[in-house]
């Protein structure tokens, strides 16, 4: 019996520690992605963002002014899809327009889900308010330039080095996977990065490096779109 206990106790160990490598191999690959074709993935995935973000603007907003009836539920709902789609081909088609617009939806979906978490979405027009609020500071914040194709650069670059430096530390030992899924991965990992010289360095330093990457592959492409070789046409 004390075996049997003893050999389920080292099954259990090794399943966890096959468990933390699978992880931690996700996590770097998640890094790995983001850091080096994070802008091209955000390009990808803007329209979807752009989409559910306009929807629930759309939603929110149109409830706040005309309450939780079922009628203005339901024309609520054509709204967010509406606003929804117009967001979603915005960011296809305009990607730095898109990227300010988007901020300024970003921004007034969190003031409004604020008012709505302070219990004030009794009152609709002040949700509204909030919403309007949001969406003009997130306009401002975009349109002083802050915004744009070297910040999205830079931002998953960070991200993504991060993410790599948390799946290293996991199989060393320095995090565990309860300290990623409660604190969330990149609080812990800058509480980690916080108390090492060197590895703020090696953060900043790969961070850099991908940064540059990113930059080099989307100037090849952009050079390689407008200046692509077109044969020119014969007469006969």
């Amino acid at each position: 019996c004390a075996q049997v206990k003893k050999g389920v106790l080292l099954l259990v160990g090794k399943t966890k520690e096959v468990r933390m490598v699978l992880v931690a191999l996700a996590l770097m690959g998640v890094g790995l992605l983001s850091s080096l074709l994070g802008y091209k993935l955000f390009k990808i995935l803007l329209p979807m963002v752009g989409l559910v973000a306009g929807a629930m603007v759309g939603f929110t907003g149109f409830q706040g002014i005309f309450g939780k009836g079922a009628v203005s539920t339901t024309v609520a709902i054509f709204v967010a899809l509406t606003v929804g789609l117009l967001m979603a081909i915005l960011s296809f088609v305009y990607f730095e327009i898109a990227v300010i617009v988007l901020t300024a939806l970003i921004g007034a979906s969190i003031l409004s889900y604020l008012g709505v978490a302070l219990g004030l979405d009794k009152d609709g027009f002040v949700v509204f308010l909030l919403a309007l609020s949001g969406f003009i500071i997130g306009l401002m914040v975009a349109s002083s330039g802050a915004m744009g194709a070297g910040f999205v650069m830079a931002i998953t670059s960070m991200a993504g080095v991060l993410f790599i430096l948390a799946g290293v530390f996991l199989i060393a030992g320095s995090v565990t996977a309860e300290q990623l899924n409660n604190d969330g991965i990149i609080r812990t990992m800058l509480s980690v990065i916080d108390q090492s010289f060197l590895w703020l360095f090696v953060w900043l330093a790969g961070t850099m490096i991908t940064y540059n990457a990113q930059l080099r592959t989307a100037v090849a492409e952009y050079m390689g779109d407008t200046y692509a070789y077109v044969p020119a046409k014969t007469s006969k």
